[in-house]
């Protein structure tokens, strides 16, 4: 059986999973700015909701309050955008 190699094995912190539930739901956003369909801004809403709950999370940990706060910023920047979207209706 193969060793481990140096990297940590550590649990990710609270900071990190935020950070990446931020970037996931700032891609659907912009996907959904990108191409405004019912289902996308659907996708959109869900991925904030998780990261918003991410962000709860990180702010009851305490954790990295300068990252958090920047990470605070980029969803509300998120979410007023998505507030923005129509979806485009279908002309048949």
């Amino acid at each position: 059986m193969a060793k481990h190699s140096r990297v940590s094995w550590k649990p990710e912190q609270p900071i990190n999973q935020l950070h990446n539930s931020v970037e996931k739901a700032t891609n659907a956003v912009e996907q959904a700015a990108s191409h405004p369909s019912e289902q996308l801004i659907e996708q959109s809403e869900h991925a904030l909701e998780r990261a918003e709950n991410g962000l709860i999370n990180t702010i009851a940990h305490g954790e990295n309050p300068e990252a958090t706060h920047q990470l605070q910023e980029q969803l509300e920047q998120d979410r007023e955008l998505l507030e923005q979207l129509q979806p485009i209706q279908d002309e048949t």
